[in-house]
């Protein structure tokens, strides 16, 4: 029975392999003792990415410097490094950290003086406002209080009903249900006025859009025709409508008193006539005559005047009181809101002074808090951080007793021994082949009779910078497998190997990769086919750093 073919294997006999191809291309002799071959095997064929890394916990407390002073934080007393932190040792507040706080402790001596500047600086800004409200607010309701007895003087002359005529034409306010809707539209008005924290000028009309009188407009008083309300008999049960009354009152009296001189007079002069008279007597007579004629012509002289003159005088100037004082309502409203913004805006600014002084003292005295490392969670403490590397290590000083600390140093750590992990640098020709829970074995160098089981939980997205800062060329991607389990043996720190299995192939022909040589792009091995060697091409497929899959092109060996 003839064996069938055999693969050479070693990098050795892949040189040798060159070496013997050129040979007998030449046609030289060949010695063939020294070449080791390898029988093309079929079975299983686990393919998997061999990293080395360090072990490290995937969640760790890392404790850093948080005191900021220029010069440095030093370093009192510490806890020694690989100190097993109890239960007990979190429940009695173990101090596993002191640190110097002088330079803080003085900074706050140095605060508290400025912190109570601002802090009484303060409350005045806040009493300042509390003060300026209820003067504002006194202000506005005794104004308001001026327009409503300015329309109950102008009702009580005119009447209600007039009254509310006049000025429902003129789109004032008649009762106080509409002073009270003037004024809340002017309010909006004022505040629309307000163009970023600032009130307008005194030339700016603040209700132009209002449905009542704004500001700076002229009184409308002198538009209105008051003699209407008279020959319309419109006047209602007011003042003027009683004293228009008391006078035409008046100068009936005075007429029938006229009447009654006028017969009297008549009669006397009859008397006269018979001589049962004195002349004198009827000189008297007519004396009174006149009088009451007088009396007659002044009654409705005061008559004329009111009506032509007085009322509509009285009327006007009653309306113009009225609409003034609506304007002041308005001038009021806007400077009470005014002198209210300036104070809420020294309150503001003070407000914020205060709430950055209370900060900043919460914060110095969160950094005095901070120089007493009290022991938080159970596990072993190690000192720095739970990532340190060569670039942290040349920019911070070591950790120990009498060290200056930099702000945001890692002091101490203490990782979660229950879950840990190990980081890796994948390459970035087979960074295509891993995936996130992937399964991996895991040795570490310090047990290496043991094998541990984890999965792939992180794979970076882009290479790591500082890996090719050195050689550009190398790029790697930073990727984290996590142990499954708890093991005591395990420490962070620990260098170890693991295998990610990307693919696991059943019942495969493979070759060790060695076997393998590349010519213009196509694959061969060298074949002992019992007659000697020759060269044979074979289509290759998944492989892993030992083992490389045979498509075709050999069979397996007997």
């Amino acid at each position: 029975m003839s064996k069938k073919p055999i693969v050479i294997v070693t990098v050795i006999a892949l040189a040798a392999g060159a070496i013997l191809f050129g040979k007998r291309l030449r046609g030289d002799a060949v010695d063939l003792s020294d070449v080791p071959e390898f029988e093309a095997k079929r079975g299983n064929l686990v393919i998997d990415v061999l990293e080395g890394g360090n072990i490290h916990a995937l969640e760790s407390l890392e404790i850093k410097n948080e005191v900021r002073v220029n010069e440095g934080t030093k370093i009192l007393e510490i806890i020694d490094e690989g100190y097993q932190v109890t239960p007990e040792d979190v429940e009695g507040k173990k101090v596993l950290v002191r640190l110097d706080a002088s330079a803080i402790e003085e900074t706050i001596v140095d605060h508290d003086v400025e912190f109570q500047q601002t802090e009484s600086a303060y409350a005045e800004a806040k009493q300042g406002l509390e003060i300026q409200e209820s003067e504002s607010l006194s202000a506005v309701k005794l104004v308001k209080q001026g327009v409503r007895f300015a329309l109950l003087d102008f009702q009580k002359f005119l009447g209600e009903k007039a009254a509310r005529e006049v000025l429902q034409s003129l789109s004032l306010p008649y009762d106080t249900e509409t002073i009270d809707t003037y004024e809340t539209d002017a309010t909006e008005q004022i505040v629309k006025s307000f163009d970023a924290g600032r009130l307008y000028t005194e030339t700016d009309d603040p209700t132009a859009d209002s449905p009542f009188t704004g500001d700076n407009q002229n009184s409308q008083a002198s538009t209105v025709d008051f003699s209407v309300l008279l020959k319309s008999d419109r006047l209602g049960e007011g003042e003027a409508e009683q004293t228009i009354r008391r006078l035409q009152d008046e100068a009936l009296v005075a007429k029938t008193e006229l009447a009654v001189v006028e017969e009297a007079v008549e009669g006397a002069k009859r008397l006269r006539e018979r001589n049962f008279i004195t002349k004198q007597t009827l000189e008297n007579e007519m004396v009174g005559l006149e009088k009451a004629k007088l009396a007659v012509q002044t009654k409705d002289t005061e008559l004329s005047l009111f009506r032509d003159y007085e009322f509509p005088k009285e009327a006007e100037k009653m309306l113009s009181t009225y609409e003034e004082q609506l304007l002041d309502l308005i001038r009021e409203k806007r400077e009470a809101m005014a002198s209210v913004a300036q104070s809420e805006a020294r309150f503001r600014s003070a407000k914020r002074r205060y709430e950055l002084q209370v900060k900043k003292r919460a914060d110095l005295q969160a950094q005095v808090d901070s120089c007493v490392i009290y022991a938080q969670k159970p596990g072993l403490v190690a000192y720095g951080g739970g990532n340190d590397n060569y670039y942290s290590s040349r920019y911070y000083d070591a950790i120990s007793q009498g060290a200056s600390l930099k702000l945001g140093q890692p002091i101490i750590t203490i990782p979660d021994m229950s879950r840990l992990g190990v980081d890796v640098d994948i390459h970035e020709s087979h960074i295509k082949k891993i995936q996130l829970g992937q399964r991996a074995v895991i040795v570490a160098d310090a047990v290496a009779d043991k094998t541990l089981e984890g999965k792939v939980t992180k794979v970076a997205v882009l290479p790591d910078s500082n890996a090719s800062r050195y050689n550009p060329s190398l790029k790697v991607y930073p990727s984290t497998i996590e142990i499954q389990g708890t093991h005591d043996f395990l420490k962070p720190g620990m260098t170890a190997k693991v295998k990610i299995i990307v693919n696991e192939l059943a019942d495969v022909l493979y070759i060790p990769v060695q076997a393998i040589f590349v010519e213009k792009d196509k694959h061969y091995v060298f074949v002992n086919d019992g007659a000697g060697f020759r060269r044979q091409a074979v289509k290759v497929g998944d492989h892993n750093d030992e083992f490389v899959e045979i498509v075709e092109g050999i069979d397996e060996g007997a």
